[in-house]
C-alpha cells in the first residue's frame, strides 16, 4: 500500500565562521552564512524563517589619505576595457558616477567614461564596505544600502561634530566669523579660510531683496586659480566645486542670498572674493567656518548660567538655569565629561508661574436630595488654576492639586418643609453653541396651577440660581495641512495644502466653520527657469553630390544666459535630432564608372588597390603625417604583387594632416576704465603662446576662438549726467564662453575602402521608455568618399533598431480644488504628475508635454453683478435702557440698481460693522448691608442683611426699579458649631511608613460610628469633616554612606598575609547615633568603595620541609586489578632536596588500581564511540555510557538514541557557574576611560545598548571523538540566560577602547577525564581588542576576559577546541 510521505520542516544548521574581511581598511564587511540542512525540508514541509547570512564590520580604521576612493578603484579596475561600446577608444578611463544615481541603485557600480558624460552599469553591486554615496557614512552591504556611522561600523550611531571628528563634543575647534561690506570695482578678498577648517558658511545679501545686485560670491585658491566665478563669468546656477575630497557647494548667484557652504574639512587654503560690478553697491558679506584648536591645554570650566529650564509646577513653581560645562577661552558649550575634574556650581533658581494659584474649585451643587428637612447634595469639584490678574479659572489634572485635601464632594442641606415653594421651569437653550454661553429658567413662588404669584411668601434664601453657563468648550476652527511641493519642477506653479473645520479630535463639515476666516488652500509658487533643448546650425554635408548626412550641436541650456545642463535635465522624448539626410546635388551618371576608379585596359586584369583606415596624426598640434595600408587585391581579395595593379594608380599611404593649432591665447590684465566716471572702456592685451608658455606667430593660435581685447566698464556715476545703462554684464563676453563647436562629420576613422558600406553613429533613441527606435545613416561610398550605388545590397548594415527603457510614465492627475473667486471667472487647479506604474515621479519633461492633462482651468465664469456694494439699513436703539448695551443693523450686498446678491461679489470690500456698542444711564443695583448674627448657637441657624435698590447715589424707597431676579438673598443658613452628634468619625492607629527614607506613605482606617460603636454609613457624618486617612512620613532625603569594620588580624603568622574587612553600604537614619550594616545595592553609595583587603608582613618563617608528589601513572594493566605508582619526594621551601621531613607522613608512593569497565562488562572490549553502544545494545535511552577512548574508559553522555545518529557529548561536573561565554552588554559613554581599574560597577556611566550581547552557561558540550574536539556552537545543553547565544570558550564586549575587558568565559573539565591540548590558543578579533587568558597547569581549567571597543576573543582554532584524555 502507498503511504504519503509526512512533511519534515526544516531547520538552521550551525553558522559558519566569518568569512574574510573586504576591505583592508575604511569599514569592511565580514559575512558568516547558515544553511536551511538540519534537516533539509522534505515532502511539502516549511523552509526556515529567519536570515541566512549575518555581517560584522572590520578593518574600520580610516585609510591612508594617499589610497584611491574605494569606488574609484572598482571602476579602475575595468580600466581598458570598452566591452565592444561604439565610440568607447582602446584606452578608456572609468571613474565614479555619482550624481543621477537614484537612491534604489546606489549600491550598484556605475562608472562614467572620463572626460565624457556617458556612464554605464558595469557591476550589479559594489564590493561590500562601499560607502553608499559621497554625503553619506552608510554602507553598500550585498547590494543594499545600510546604516553606519563615521567610525565605519555597521549600525554605529557615531556622527561628526561641528569639528569634524567623528563621535566629538565640538571641544577640538573653535569657530570663526566675521563680515564684509567694502565696495572697490572687480574682485576684492574678503577672507582666506585656512587648511583645515570645517562647516564654512559665506552668505551674501542683497542689497534691494532682489537676485541681481552686482555683487557675487567668488573663490580661488592661494596660487590665484578660481574655482568658482572667476574671469568676470558668474555661474547663475547651483554648482558643486571640489577642493581635493572636499565638496563646496554653491547656490547660484540668481538667489537674494548668495551662497557658499561645505561641510567637509578642507586640506588647502581657498580665499573667498566678491566681485563688485555695475552700481558699486556695498556687498553684505557674513562668514563662518571652524578651524582647530592649537595642540595646548584647555581649561574647561562649569558656567551655572546656562538658559533656564521649564518651570516646575504650572503655578507657583520654581525653575532652575542649566548648569553647562563651556571651554574657557572662548566659552562654547561641550560634554560634561570635560569639566569632571571642577566643583559643581550651585544652582541658580528663580519662582516663576506667581500669578497663578492651583486649588480645589466647587464648580456646581445639585439640588437637595428632600424637599423637606435634612439631606445633602452633592458637589462637582474640580482641580483648577485661578488666574489673579482676570480671576479666571481654568481645569486642570487633578495631580496637579495632589497635595491639598480635597474637599468632600457631598454636603448636607435643608428642605424648607413649606409645601408653597419656589418651581421652576425648564432650563432655555444654551445663548451660544460653543466658546461659554449662558442659559435661565423661571422661578415661580407656589404651585404653578396656582393662579397668581406671591413671592413673598417664599423665602429668597431658598431660590435656586436662574442663570447658569453652559457650552463652555471651544469652538470649531480651521486646521491647515503642509503645503505640498511645487507642482512644477521649474519655472510658475502652484502648490496646494488641505484646509478643514475641526472640533477637537473631529472634522467636522465646513458649514460648522466661519466661512469668511478659511485659510487658502492654493498658492503660487516659482521655480528656477525650466531647461530646453537649443540647436546649432546644420554642418556640412557629408558628400558633395549624391545623398549623405549632416550634423549639428544639440545642447540641453537654462535661464537667460542659456548656461549649459546636462542632457539628462531635458526631456530626451523631446530632443531634436543632431543628424538628417542631405543631397547636395545628383552625382552625373554619364560615366557608367564611378570617378576614381581604373578602367583596366586589359580584361585578364582582375586586380585592384585595396586601403585600410588612415592612423592617427603624428602631430597633436600643428601640421603631421597620418598613413594607412595599401596592397594590391585580386577578385578574390587575396593579395597580389604591386605589378599586377600597375595599370591602376597607386592611392596615397602617406598624407600631410593637422589636428588643432599648436598654439594657445592668452589674455593680460584688463587696463584702468578710461573715465574717472559714467560709462568707458578698458583694454587688455591678447597674445598667442605655445606650450611652454612662450609667444609665438598669431598664425599658431585658432582666430575664431581669439578672447576680446577691449570691453565697456563702468565707474561711479558722473555728477552731471546719471547714465541710463548702469548694469554691464559681469562678463566682457556677456555670458559663460562655453559655446560648443558646430561638428560638421561625426562618423569615426578615416575613408573606407573602395565600394563600401559606411554608417554614422546611431541617432538617439526616439523614446527614453516603452519601445521606441533609433536610426543612423548608411551610404555606398568609394575609395574617395564618393556616393555610389554599387555595394552588395544582402551586406547592407541595418539603418535602424528598437529601443528598450522600461515603462514610460504617465500623468496622473488628482481632484480639482475650489474656484478662486464666486464669479467673474476664478481658477481652480489640480495635482498633475507625470510617474510611472509603480509611483516613480519624474519630472513634468519626462511626459508627453502636450498631452498633459489641465493643472488649471476656469471656473464660476459668470459675471458678477454690475457694481456691488455694501449697504446699510439705520442703527437700532440700543438693547438696554442703561449700562452697556449694543445698537445692531442690517447689513447686504446689493448691485447699482439696489437689487441684493449673495455676499460672496462683495468679498472684495471691506464689510460695514453689523454691531456697536453703547451705554444708557447709570443702572439701578442691588446694595446688601453686612450679615447679622446667627440664630443658632449650634446646627443649623437663620441670619439676616439688609437690602435695598439703589439709583445713582441715592437710596430708592421702592424697589421696583431694580430687576427682582438678581435681588441679593436677605437670609442665609448659617452654623456656628455642630451641636452634639450621635454619630462621630473614628480613627485608627497609623500603619508604619512604606519607606523609610525619600518620602514615604502610611495609611489608618477612618470609620463613621453611632454612640453605641457600631459602623454605620458615611453619609451619617457627612456633616462633620472627615478625618485624613493617608499621610506622608519620612520625608527626609535618603543618604548612603560607605561603612567599614575592623581590621581582622594578619592572615600569616610569618611572611607575607593579608588583612580583612568588612564593608557595606548603608543607609543613615535622621537622630540614629549607631550605623548597622545594611544590605543597600553598593550603587546607592557615592564614590570608590573603601579598600577590604590589605597586605601585611610578619617576621620571616623558618624554612620548613615537606613532602611533594608526582601525579599517579597508568595503571599497569588496562583492564581487571594492577599498580599505579607516583614519585614522593622531601623538599625545602626554596625547592632543595631534603631529609628533614616526618615519616609518619609521607605519602604513598604506589596503589593498587582496577578498570570500572571490568567491573561492568566483565570485558576489555569497551564501545568507542554511541554508534557502537547502539549497534551492540540496540536502541536505548539518552545517557551516560562508558566509551574506550584512547584506551581509556571514560564516561560520555550519548544523546539522540532513538535516532540513527547518535551524538556524544560531555557532562561538566562542575555545572554551569564554572562554564559559561558571556558578551557583556554595557558600553561606556566615554570609551576612552576604563573606570573603577576594570573592574565592573553597576553605576558606571554607561548605556545598555550592544546589539551582540549574550549569556550563555552550559551542562553538556558536544564532543568530536574522532578528531578529539570540543564543537563549541552547539547549544543543545547549553542555557542563554540574556541576549544572544554565545559560543563555548567565547567571551567579548563594546565597553572601553582603553584596554578594560568586560566579557568572561570560563571553562572547567575537572573530573570529566579530558584536558585541552597545549597548543590551544586563543586570538582577539576587532578594534582595540583584547584578552586576558589564564590555564591551569594541568589544562583542565581556563578562565578569560575579552573585549575591546568592539573586540572579541574566540579560540584560534575556529569553532572547535582540541583536547586529550586526562
Amino acid at each position: 500500500a502507498e503511504h504519503d510521505a509526512t512533511p519534515v520542516d526544516g531547520a538552521w544548521g550551525g553558522w559558519s565562521p566569518f568569512g574574510s574581511c573586504s576591505r583592508t581598511c575604511g569599514g569592511g564587511i565580514k559575512i558568516a552564512v547558515r544553511e536551511c540542512n538540519q534537516p533539509v525540508p522534505k515532502n511539502g514541509g516549511k523552509y526556515c524563517v529567519g536570515r541566512r547570512m549575518k555581517f560584522r564590520s572590520c578593518n574600520s580604521e580610516p585609510c591612508s589619505k594617499q589610497k584611491k576612493d574605494f569606488r574609484e578603484e572598482q571602476c579602475a579596475a575595468f580600466d581598458g576595457r570598452h566591452f565592444n561600446i561604439n565610440g568607447l577608444p582602446p584606452n578608456v578611463r572609468w571613474v565614479p558616477k555619482y550624481s543621477g544615481i537614484q537612491m534604489k541603485d546606489r549600491c550598484k557600480l556605475f562608472c562614467r567614461v572620463a572626460g565624457s558624460t556617458a556612464y554605464y552599469q558595469l557591476r550589479d553591486r559594489v564590493i561590500d564596505g562601499t560607502p553608499c554615496g559621497p554625503d553619506t557614512n552608510d554602507i553598500c552591504v550585498q547590494g543594499l544600502c545600510r546604516q553606519a556611522g563615521c567610525d565605519h561600523v555597521l549600525n554605529s550611531k557615531a556622527r561628526r561634530d561641528k569639528c569634524g571628528v567623528c563621535g566629538g563634543d565640538n571641544s577640538s575647534c573653535k569657530t570663526v566669523a566675521g563680515t564684509f561690506n567694502m565696495v572697490r570695482y572687480g574682485y576684492n578678498e574678503v577672507v582666506r579660510i585656512p587648511s583645515g577648517a570645517t562647516n564654512i558658511d559665506v552668505r551674501q545679501h542683497s542689497y534691494s531683496g532682489k537676485p541681481e545686485d552686482d555683487n557675487y560670491l567668488a573663490v580661488s585658491n592661494s596660487r590665484g586659480d578660481f574655482l568658482l566665478n572667476g574671469e568676470f563669468v558668474v555661474s547663475m546656477f547651483k554648482r558643486e566645486i571640489k577642493v581635493g575630497n572636499a565638496v563646496i557647494e554653491y547656490s547660484g548667484s540668481d538667489h537674494v542670498i548668495e551662497r557658499i557652504n561645505c561641510t567637509d574639512r578642507i586640506e588647502e587654503e581657498i580665499i573667498v572674493q566678491v566681485l563688485s560690478v555695475g552700481n558699486l553697491y556695498n556687498p553684505d558679506v557674513r562668514y563662518s567656518y571652524n578651524i582647530p584648536i592649537e595642540d595646548k591645554p584647555q581649561q574647561f570650566v562649569w558656567d551655572a548660567y546656562g538658559p533656564w529650564q521649564d518651570c516646575s509646577r504650572p503655578c507657583q513653581g520654581e525653575r532652575k538655569r542649566k548648569i553647562l560645562c563651556s571651554r574657557e577661552s572662548d566659552r562654547v558649550v561641550v560634554s560634561d565629561q570635560r569639566c569632571h575634574g571642577a566643583a559643581r556650581p550651585a544652582m541658580v533658581t528663580e519662582p516663576c508661574n506667581a500669578e497663578c494659584e492651583i486649588r480645589w474649585h466647587v464648580a456646581r451643587k445639585s439640588e437637595c436630595t428632600v424637599p423637606c428637612g435634612v439631606g445633602y447634595r452633592t458637589l462637582e469639584i474640580y482641580c483648577a488654576k485661578l488666574s489673579r490678574a482676570d480671576g479666571k479659572t481654568q481645569k486642570v489634572d487633578e495631580r496637579y492639586c495632589s497635595s491639598q485635601r480635597k474637599p468632600d464632594d457631598k454636603e448636607s442641606c435643608h428642605g424648607d418643609c413649606n409645601p408653597g415653594g419656589w418651581e421652576y421651569s425648564s432650563w432655555s437653550e444654551c445663548s451660544k453653541s460653543c466658546g461659554g454661553g449662558s442659559r435661565r429658567r423661571a422661578a415661580v413662588c407656589g404651585k404653578s396651577s396656582e393662579a397668581g404669584s406671591d413671592e413673598s411668601k417664599c423665602s429668597q434664601r431658598d431660590k435656586l440660581t436662574t442663570v447658569q453657563n453652559c457650552n463652555e468648550f471651544l469652538c470649531p476652527a480651521w486646521k491647515t495641512g503642509d503645503w505640498s511641493e511645487c507642482l512644477v519642477t521649474c519655472g510658475k506653479g502652484y502648490k496646494h495644502r488641505q484646509t478643514w473645520c475641526q472640533f477637537a479630535e473631529d472634522r467636522l463639515d465646513d458649514r460648522f466653520c466661519d466661512s469668511m476666516s478659511k485659510p487658502e488652500s492654493v498658492q503660487t509658487c516659482q521655480q528656477q527657469d525650466c531647461a530646453s533643448w537649443q540647436v546649432g546650425p546644420w554642418g556640412q554635408c557629408t558628400t558633395s553630390c549624391g545623398p549623405g548626412y549632416q550634423m549639428r550641436a544639440v545642447k540641453c541650456v537654462v535661464g537667460s544666459y542659456g548656461s549649459v545642463m546636462d542632457d539628462t535635465e531635458c526631456n530626451a522624448a523631446t530632443r531634436p535630432t543632431d543628424t538628417q539626410d542631405c543631397e547636395m546635388t545628383q552625382c552625373p551618371i554619364s560615366h557608367p564608372v564611378p570617378p576614381g576608379t581604373k578602367v583596366p585596359s586589359h580584361l585578364p586584369h582582375k586586380t585592384q588597390w585595396r586601403f585600410g583606415s588612415w592612423t592617427q596624426c603624428s602631430a597633436t598640434c600643428g601640421k603631421g603625417t597620418r598613413m594607412r595600408y595599401v596592397s594590391c587585391r585580386d577578385n578574390q581579395g587575396g593579395v597580389a604583387e604591386d605589378s599586377a595593379c600597375s595599370h591602376l594608380a597607386k592611392p596615397p599611404a602617406r598624407e600631410v594632416c593637422s589636428v588643432v593649432a599648436c598654439g594657445q591665447w592668452k589674455v593680460l590684465e584688463w587696463t584702468s576704465c578710461s573715465v574717472s566716471c559714467g560709462q568707458g572702456k578698458t583694454t587688455r592685451q591678447v597674445v598667442c603662446v605655445n606650450f611652454s608658455d612662450q609667444i609665438v606667430e598669431v598664425v599658431e593660435c585658432d582666430a575664431d576662438d581669439r578672447p576680446a581685447t577691449e570691453q565697456e566698464c563702468a565707474m561711479s556715476q558722473c555728477p552731471a549726467a546719471r547714465s541710463s545703462d548702469s548694469r554691464p554684464l559681469p562678463s566682457p563676453s556677456g555670458g559663460p564662453r562655453n559655446n560648443l563647436p558646430t561638428t560638421a562629420d561625426g562618423r569615426g576613422g578615416g575613408r573606407a575602402q573602395a565600394h563600401q558600406w559606411r554608417t554614422g553613429p546611431w541617432g538617439a533613441c526616439s523614446s527614453t521608455c516603452a519601445g521606441g527606435f533609433q536610426r543612423r545613416v548608411v551610404v555606398c561610398q568609394d575609395e574617395n568618399g564618393y556616393a555610389v550605388n554599387n555595394c552588395e545590397e544582402h551586406s547592407k548594415p541595418i539603418e535602424q533598431r528598437s529601443c528598450e527603457s522600461g515603462p514610460c510614465p504617465q500623468w496622473v492627475y488628482g481632484n480639482w480644488g475650489e474656484c478662486t473667486k464666486p464669479c467673474g471667472g476664478g481658477i481652480k487647479t489640480r495635482l498633475v504628475a507625470c510617474q510611472r506604474p509603480n509611483g516613480e515621479r519624474f519630472n513634468d519633461l519626462s511626459c508627453e508635454i502636450l498631452d498633459k492633462p489641465p493643472d488649471r482651468e476656469q471656473c464660476n465664469t459668470q459675471s458678477c453683478p454690475s457694481n456691488p456694494h455694501w449697504s446699510t439699513d439705520p442703527w437700532s436703539s440700543c438693547s438696554s435702557a442703561c449700562g452697556k448695551g449694543s445698537k445692531n443693523r442690517k447689513v447686504s450686498c446689493v448691485t447699482r440698481s439696489g437689487r441684493p446678491v449673495p455676499e460672496d461679489n462683495c468679498k472684495h470690500l471691506t464689510q460695514p460693522s453689523k454691531e456697536r456698542s453703547c451705554r444708557g444711564r447709570r443702572c439701578p443695583k442691588w446694595k446688601a448691608e453686612s450679615w447679622g448674627e446667627c440664630s443658632a448657637s449650634c446646627g443649623n441657624g437663620i441670619q439676616e442683611r439688609e437690602v435695598f435698590c439703589e439709583v445713582g447715589n441715592r437710596r430708592s424707597p421702592e424697589e421696583t426699579e431694580c430687576p427682582p431676579s438678581s435681588r441679593p438673598a436677605s437670609s442665609q443658613t448659617c452654623r456656628v458649631t455642630d451641636c452634639p452628634s450621635p454619630y462621630r468619625w473614628s480613627k485608627g492607629e497609623w500603619q508604619s511608613c512604606s519607606k523609610s527614607c525619600g518620602s514615604g506613605h502610611r495609611r489608618r482606617a477612618v470609620l463613621c460610628m453611632d454612640q453605641t460603636g457600631e459602623e454605620v454609613h458615611e453619609m451619617f457624618c457627612v456633616d462633620q469633616r472627615r478625618p485624613d486617612d493617608s499621610e506622608s512620613c519620612n520625608t527626609h532625603v535618603c543618604e548612603f554612606i560607605w561603612i567599614t569594620g575592623d581590621w581582622t588580624e594578619c592572615s600569616a603568622s610569618c611572611g607575607q598575609g593579608y588583612h580583612r574587612r568588612l564593608v557595606s553600604c548603608s543607609e543613615v537614619h535622621a537622630g540614629n547615633d549607631n550605623y548597622e550594616y545594611g544590605h543597600q545595592s553598593l550603587s546607592n553609595c557615592p564614590g570608590t568603595p573603601p579598600e577590604s583587603y590589605m597586605p601585611c608582613s610578619q617576621s620571616p618563617c623558618p624554612p620548613t620541609h615537606e613532602w611533594r608528589v608526582g601525579v599517579w601513572g597508568p595503571c599497569s594493566v588496562s583492564c581487571g586489578g594492577g599498580v599505579m605508582e607516583r614519585t614522593v619526594q622531601c623538599v625545602s621551601t626554596e625547592g632543595q632536596g631534603s631529609d628533614s621531613c616526618p615519616s609518619d607522613t609521607k605519602p604513598e608512593a604506589s596503589k593498587v588500581c582496577s578498570s570500572p569497565a571490568c567491573e561492568l562488562h566483565n570485558s576489555c572490549h569497551l564501545p568507542t564511540s554511541c554508534s557502537d553502544v547502539q549497534s551492540l545494545s540496540g536502541v536505548q535511552p539518552d545517557g551516560e555510557q562508558f566509551l574506550n577512548v584512547q584506551g581509556k574508559a571514560l564516561k560520555v553522555y550519548c544523546a539522540g538514541m532513538q535516532t540513527d545518529r547518535p551524538q556524544e557529548y560531555l557532562t561538566l561536573t562542575t555545572g554551569e557557574g564554572e562554564n559559561y561565554s558571556e558578551v557583556f552588554g554595557f558600553r561606556l559613554i566615554d570609551p576612552t576611560q576604563c573606570p573603577a581599574n576594570g573592574t565592573r560597577r553597576e553605576d558606571c556611566e554607561c548605556r545598555r545598548d550592544y546589539t551582540a550581547a549574550g549569556l550563555s552557561t552550559f551542562t553538556r558540550v558536544r564532543l568530536d571523538l574522532s578528531k578529539m574536539h570540543i564543537i563549541t556552537i552547539d547549544w543543545q545543553f547549553a542555557f542563554t540566560r540574556d541576549g544572544h547565544r554565545v559560543p563555548f570558550a567565547t567571551a567579548g564586549d563594546c565597553y572601553s577602547a582603553a584596554r578594560c575587558p568586560q566579557g568572561r568565559f570560563s571553562i572547567n573539565l575537572s573530573g570529566t577525564g579530558f584536558q585541552l591540548a597545549e597548543e590551544t590558543k586563543w586570538i582577539s578579533q576587532g578594534n582595540y581588542a583584547v584578552a586576558d587568558i589564564h590555564k591551569s597547569q594541568d589544562g583542565s581549567r581556563v578562565t578569560g576576559m575579552c573585549g575591546g571597543y568592539c573586540g572579541k576573543c574566540t579560540p584560534s582554532s575556529g569553532s572547535y577546541l582540541l583536547i586529550t584524555v586526562a
